[in-house]
């Protein structure tokens, strides 16, 4: 009886002590996991914070860098600076002939550099425009953790421009404080036609996206017109731009207010004198038919169109559509 209390006893005893190790393995696995866990947490939002990756040599040291080498006087310092550009091969462009930028490097004019806030980011972002013989040029600069790279070039078509096309980019705070768009404008026209449009770009990963696309200008023949003067008589129609911020549950809104009526062209094109910086001389050329003088003919229209911000669309939609 004795033998069988003790080998009992025995038993509840490794019982015990089998339980108790169980316990203690079972703790320790899970302050393990936790801390695991926690590391890895911790991990993840190291990453999400870091800076967008840069391949060597594609970089520069600060926006001033590629401004001071686009102006620079030595073509081997301008293909350089090209060939970091758009050594990328992810780089967004948008009516630019970079390749040809790249290979043969002409000198720009009007280099000019803008810190601006056009994406979702705390930092600004840098914009360097410059000028060259054909059309104007944008380059959006993004800092990453070796320096600033090309995250998106822009240009525009401009027919029939005043060169050295002063307003042709614009950064709005369309959507809310803080954060910039960009309202490039390009035109089209020929011998009695024109039309200017102006479209509204953000940067959103790592690329250029259109939010909305107005027009800003159109002229063309008044086919009803029978005078021996009806070449200088056009109707025409202006738009002026303008943006609403977010605010509260209110979406962005943008409107468009226009102007229309028929006009007359007097007199000669005025000369555009001016001076071009990458080569230091003043230049002169006609200015286009549509910077005449004139005068109204009749009864001004007025009216406006009202575009809304579409989160679903991540556009400005024409209200009512």
């Amino acid at each position: 009886m004795f033998a069988v209390v003790w080998k009992l006893k025995g038993r509840l005893a490794a019982f015990a002590l089998s339980f108790a190790l169980g316990l203690l393995v079972a703790a320790a696995c899970r302050l393990l996991a936790a801390r695991l866990l926690k590391a890895e947490k911790g991990a993840v939002a190291v990453v999400q914070l870091e800076a967008p990756g840069c391949a060597p040599g594609e970089t520069f040291d600060s926006p001033s860098e590629l401004l001071e080498a686009l102006r620079s006087t030595e073509v081997g310092v301008r293909a350089e600076a090209f060939r970091r550009l758009f050594l990328r091969p992810g780089v967004t462009t948008a009516h630019y002939d970079f390749e040809r930028d790249r290979d043969f490097p002409e000198p720009v004019d009007r280099a000019r550099l803008r810190l601006v806030n056009l994406d979702e980011s705390p930092e600004p972002e840098a914009v360097v425009t410059f000028v060259r013989t054909d059309s104007p040029a944008a380059v959006v600069l993004k800092r990453c953790e070796s320096g600033w790279r090309a995250a998106a070039v822009v240009s525009a078509w401009l027919r029939y421009e005043d060169y050295p096309y002063e307003d042709w980019l614009e950064t709005v705070e369309a959507l809310r404080p803080g954060r910039h768009v960009l309202v490039v404008r390009d035109s089209n026209g020929d011998a009695t036609s024109y039309t200017r449009r102006a479209r509204v770009l953000r940067l959103a990963d790592g690329g250029l996206e259109e939010l909305a696309e107005v027009e800003e200008e159109r002229i063309e023949p008044f086919e009803n017109y029978v005078g021996v003067d009806w070449p200088n008589v056009k109707r025409r129609r202006t738009g002026g731009v303008h943006f609403t911020q977010q605010s509260g549950d209110k979406p962005a809104r943008l409107r468009v207010a226009y102007r229309q009526e028929l006009i007359k062209y007097t007199g000669a094109s005025a000369p555009n004198v001016f001076w071009r910086e990458a080569d230091g001389v003043w230049h002169q050329s006609r200015r286009h038919w549509r910077a005449r003088n004139h005068e109204s003919m009749g009864q001004v229209l007025y009216g406006e169109e009202q575009f809304v911000w579409s989160e679903q669309k991540q556009r400005f939609v024409r209200e009512g559509s």
